[in-house]
């Protein structure tokens, strides 16, 4: 059993690789995140267009309005000046002034909920543009401590996997294809310890027969039930 043994002893040290790979790993996506830095900057990057979109049509709205304030005021006072006699004339124009009352009134309405929208914008823009920046002095700091952990992380996987191959060198080859094929199937547990005929990985009571040829075999013996290497004291 003296093999099995190593072998447990190996995947202590291949969790710890994994422990080292899986830190790696989000290290690296949250410094590809950057924080949230560039989504952040694209969301001020809309919002900057957005309110110089709201301020132009707030700004034709209102100019729309004084062009026809004033289209108004040129028709009512040719209406009302009594120099107009053709009554043909005077109708076309009367028509022509409801209809220039009627859109200034709706021009009107408008006004106001395109200014209010104009200044919601623009709020909205400099709420962002506050939040980028401490954003950015955050993620200055964040990123220089993720740097340093992912050195310390890369330094430890190194380490560990000097020690990994140092204790693969004495186990025999076949027993080590073995477990290695084990390892990804059995999600980082090909060894597990049998405790009062239990395997521990399955948790199924083994045969007795099985328990027997385990204390008398010279090689690997896995479980029946879930083909894990077994390891008995």
């Amino acid at each position: 059993m003296s093999t099995a043994r190593s072998l447990l002893d190996l995947q202590e040290t291949d969790q710890q690789l994994a422990m080292c790979r899986r830190a790696y790993r989000q290290l690296k996506e949250e410094l590809e995140a950057e924080g949230g830095v560039p989504d952040l900057t694209s969301r001020l990057e809309r919002a900057h267009h957005r309110q110089l979109e709201l301020k132009v049509e707030a700004a034709r709205t209102e100019s729309e309005a004084a062009t026809l304030g004033e289209r108004v005021k040129q028709l009512e006072e040719r209406l009302y000046s009594g120099a107009i006699t053709n009554v043909r004339e005077l109708t076309a124009i009367e028509t022509e002034h409801n209809s220039a009352r009627r859109e200034l009134a709706r021009v009107d309405e408008a006004i106001g909920p395109a200014k209010v929208a104009a200044e919601e914008a623009e709020s909205e823009h400099e709420r962002l543009k506050a939040e980028l920046e401490s954003r950015k002095s955050e993620w200055t700091q964040r990123r220089k401590e993720l740097n340093q952990e992912r050195s310390r992380v890369s330094a430890e996987y190194k380490k560990v996997g000097a020690v990994r191959e140092s204790a693969t060198a004495g186990i025999p080859a076949p027993d080590l294809e073995t477990y290695n094929a084990l390892l990804p199937r059995m999600n980082g547990l090909a060894v597990v310890r049998v405790d009062r005929g239990v395997c521990q990985g399955c948790r199924v009571r083994l045969p007795i027969g099985e328990i027997s040829r385990m204390q008398s075999a010279t090689g690997l013996v896995n479980c029946s039930s879930c083909g894990r290497i077994l390891l008995t004291e």
